[in-house]
């Protein structure tokens, strides 16, 4: 049987990652070695929700929560360490917590079955949990690094010159942290039969999309903060990438089927096994299904839906499109430029720009086709997933009036719009945002 083995990146999207790629030689030094999921996107903005997703195999577990606080996932499939350890795996979880003596460590949707996490804000009282959990056999741990996080690295700001500093070193010593625990593997001759996952729950958004009240995750659920890395080290798997679209959910069905354990139970809509199938749209979130708004934050129950290409958002405010390769910060909502039609979106007349504009956009009817096909795609993809939602809030026992309305889908976001189409363009008429139609 073989082991298995989550490291888990703290906070680190593809965006972080890129940005401070030197302090990471081991991570990168693994890249080389392991299947690298360049489009994966994480199902949530938080890392609960993240982890829980993760071991639960699907984006329900707290929908029917109506509070981030001490909400309990619903256990729609059985959490993967369990059935791991029904198994005969030996189970735990180390974290690495820079505040563990005044806020000790809890997980919420870590069963009360399993063993405990093991918290600690030392490294080499880590590195000897470590040591100690993977002399059983077969092993299935999970490592999780807070160093990372942007409140724990205050732990090294005393030895940083400045912020950038502080992160670039909490970078390092997370990739320290993984070297060191591969190496033990390495000495231990566990490399070639230990299944590695790599991921990143997360990315940050610092008040790009608005302050927040200086949130810098929990945001709504933009593809700057959602697409992460992920690399699967596994002796079956030879290195190379995966352009595919990969989800969080999809870890669980992935993982055991890396394993060679048949988990028959099912729960729909559920993620893939990404060696036996293929994605064409994959979900995120920022609050549950019953998570209200909050006003007081400045922040928007928000749900996405994200092709190869484009990125839906939907919130009361509305929908926002993002071409979030060409755009990977999510700042110009495509939706400004059109006006909306029943079988897609028409192009705003008057929309003016430079000739580079025009011609890359408004002149190229093949863009302007692939847009409106896109967005209608992920359009009946996002609402169908909210109507699941929904459905599945009303059989907790919940109500269809505390989750997400259905007419977000009939309004496109307005907020920024003049600063893309000022002057004569700033209000084309209501009726060009203002309209109805029926969703499937």
């Amino acid at each position: 049987m073989k082991n298995l083995l989550f490291l888990h990146l703290e906070s680190v999207s593809w965006q972080r990652f890129s940005a401070f790629r030197s302090a990471f030689p081991h991570t990168r030094a693994l890249f080389a070695k392991a299947l690298v999921f360049e489009n994966y996107f994480s199902s949530a903005t938080s890392t609960l929700m993240v982890v829980s997703y993760l071991a639960h195999g699907n984006d329900f577990e707290f929908d029917a929560e109506p509070r981030f606080e001490a909400m309990r996932a619903a256990g729609n499939l059985p959490h993967l360490f369990s059935v791991l350890q029904d198994r005969g795996y030996q189970v735990g979880a180390l974290c690495l917590n820079a505040f563990e003596g005044e806020r000790p460590f809890e997980l919420s949707s870590w069963p009360e079955a399993l063993p405990p996490v093991r918290g600690t804000h030392d490294v080499p009282t880590l590195y000897a949990e470590f040591e100690k959990l993977t002399d059983a056999r077969p092993f299935a741990l999970n490592v999780w690094n807070l160093i990372t996080h942007v409140e724990h690295s205050m732990a090294l700001a005393a030895f940083s010159e400045g912020y950038t500093d502080q992160i670039g070193r909490a970078c390092a010593l997370a990739d320290e942290v993984i070297g060191h625990m591969l190496a033990v593997l390495e000495r231990k001759g566990l490399l070639a039969n230990t299944t590695i996952v790599l991921y990143g729950d997360h990315g940050d958004d610092f008040w790009t999309h608005g302050f927040k009240s200086g949130l810098l995750h929990g945001v709504e659920p933009y593809t700057s903060v959602t697409w992460s890395p992920l690399a699967i080290l596994d002796p079956s798997l030879p290195p190379g990438v995966y352009a595919g679209l990969a989800s969080t959910i999809d870890l669980r069905p992935t993982c055991l089927s890396l394993l060679g354990i048949d988990d028959r139970r099912a729960f729909e809509p559920a993620g893939i096994d990404l060696l036996g199938g293929t994605n064409e749209v994959v979900f995120a979130q920022n609050f549950t299904a019953s998570q209200p708004d909050n006003p007081r934050l400045g922040i928007a129950r928000a749900f996405a839906a994200t092709d190869d290409a484009y990125s839906l958002l939907a919130t009361a405010r509305g929908l926002e499109l993002y071409a979030y390769r060409f755009d990977p910060g999510n700042h110009c909502n495509l939706l400004h430029f059109f006006a909306p039609r029943e079988d897609g979106l028409a192009l705003i007349d008057g929309t003016e720009g430079a000739a580079h504009f025009r011609r890359a956009f408004a002149d190229n009817p093949r863009s302007l086709a692939h847009i409106g096909r896109r967005f209608v795609r992920l359009r009946e993809a996002l609402a169908n997933r909210l109507a699941a939602k929904r459905e599945f809030v009303v059989r907790r026992g919940g109500a269809t009036d505390a989750t997400q309305d259905a007419s977000c889908f009939a309004r496109f976001n307005r907020e920024g719009r003049d600063a893309f189409l000022g002057g004569v363009n700033a209000n084309p008429g209501a009726s060009l945002f203002d309209f109805s139609f029926t969703l499937r």
